[in-house]
């Protein structure tokens, strides 16, 4: 477990880290409202708007979250030639290297919530599609990015290819640093080779191909996972289980979650790989950098819609954790 030094210690090194985070960027929008009635018109609830709000979804929350703990989150990606693309970039002002193309459609995903409890969503989107020229832009981008780290965040959307991982595995192993993928089951052939993986429950059963419902199923997963994709070390997030993970040549084991209400697991996935990402450029061992993303995910799943830790947030839940346990 890791010790109150320690905390100090890998949160201190944050500062000055700079992540590169490429994959589908997304525009997050939040309406936020009372409903009250049923409308006369059909059988649906009426929401009265109280408040709105945009926020960076996809591998863009993945960026904010490096942010939000003091280092730079450098996100590279696709956005369309439009008004919500324009929104994207006036969020994330600093340390991106984002693309605009006319030729694509910016993704929007409108999320309608009334007490903590989201009604609908509403999905406006098309496949990013990567022409030879975008592919130069972004192998140029990553070729000159001065980063301690890659993060591959797959929506499954078209933004992770199969030149493009090409590229970034070059670059990782050029300068002689991590690349840690957090997975789409459409492209599990692409990610043969990288410092690790880290699919939720669900996408893990798929690269396994059986259920995974115990320490024990889950792994036997992981052993699956890691040789087959030939890793250096893979883990689970496993929702209310926690998370498991195995390292080459060491030990599988498991930490369980530590969440006391769960409120909306959106984005969840982001702020492990953001965490866990920064804590080993920063030094943390995988037990320790596994640690620190298990506590991240527990305060998010605490926030509406997809959200982000302070490195205050994060040292008071570890030192929550460490007393009760």
């Amino acid at each position: 477990m890791l010790k109150l030094k320690r905390i100090d210690e890998i949160c201190g090194s944050f500062a000055g880290k700079r992540i590169l985070v490429y994959g589908d960027i997304i525009l997050d929008r939040y309406i936020f409202g009372q409903v009250e009635r049923i409308s006369p018109e059909a059988p649906v609830p009426v929401l009265k708007v109280s408040s709105e709000e945009v926020r960076l979804g996809g591998a863009g929350n993945v960026a904010v979250n490096i942010d939000q703990l003091g280092a730079d989150g450098l996100l590279l990606g696709i956005i369309g030639h439009d008004r919500f693309g324009a929104q994207i970039t006036s969020i994330k002002k600093s340390a991106a290297a984002i693309i605009c193309d006319p030729n694509n459609q910016t993704i929007i995903k409108t999320r309608i919530i009334s007490q903590r409890q989201q009604i609908v969503r509403v999905d406006r989107e098309e496949k990013i599609v990567l022409d030879n020229a975008l592919v130069k832009r972004i192998g140029a981008a990553i070729r000159t990015a001065k980063i301690d780290g890659i993060i591959v965040s797959d929506y499954a959307k078209g933004t992770v290819t199969g030149p493009v991982m090409e590229l970034l595995q070059r670059k990782a192993a050029a300068a002689d640093i991590p690349i840690i993928v957090d997975p789409k089951p459409p492209h599990f052939a692409l990610y043969r080779g990288v410092t690790a993986i880290t699919p939720n429950l669900k996408e893990a059963e798929e690269m396994y191909g059986r259920k995974i419902d115990s320490d024990d199923d889950a792994a036997l997963a992981l052993k699956h996972i890691r040789r087959k994709y030939r890793t250096g070390f893979a883990l689970i997030t496993r929702g209310g289980h926690g998370i498991s993970a195995a390292p080459r040549g060491g030990k599988i084991f498991h930490l369980p979650a530590f969440s006391h209400e769960v409120f909306d697991v959106t984005g969840a996935g982001d702020t492990v790989v953001a965490v866990l990402t920064l804590a080993l450029v920063a030094g943390a061992s995988l037990r320790e950098a596994v640690a620190m993303a298990n506590a991240a995910a527990s305060i998010v799943v605490e926030k509406v819609g997809t959200a982000h830790v302070s490195p205050e947030e994060l040292k008071a839940r570890l030192l929550t954790i460490l007393k009760n346990h």
